[in-house]
């Protein structure tokens, strides 16, 4: 699994390749939790070169949509595999999730709620 870093305007882009699974799943949380504490609440998570995500992974992603919340901020997926939309809808979180076909979308929805 590989991560890397990008902002669109003053949102961090978080983009995420390879199956996110174990150890993998918590480095993410800790990068999650690094550049929403920088953007003030704010975090794109692009999962579009993410075949696969594990319980783990899921449980790291709804806590920190949890966490972020509370504060107003908000976690919103970006692009998300077949197959991890596929887990998303079994599990229901896809409800709880926004989600966006694409980065430019994801940045505006921040600007819709003001945050």
């Amino acid at each position: 699994m590989e991560m890397k870093t990008s902002y669109k305007g003053e949102i961090p882009v978080l983009s995420v390749s390879g199956r996110v699974i174990g150890e993998g799943a918590l480095a993410m949380k800790r990068e999650m939790d690094k550049l929403i504490k920088q953007s003030g609440g704010r975090l794109i998570l692009d999962l579009s070169e993410v075949p696969l995500l594990d319980s783990t992974a899921l449980g790291v992603m709804v806590a920190t949509l949890t966490s972020v919340k509370k504060t107003g901020g908000n976690l919103v997926l970006v692009n998300p595999q077949k197959s991890v939309r596929k887990v998303l809808e079994i599990t229901r979180l896809i409800s709880i999730f926004d989600i966006f076909d694409d980065v430019d979308k994801a940045a505006a929805s921040f600007q819709a709620e003001g945050a």
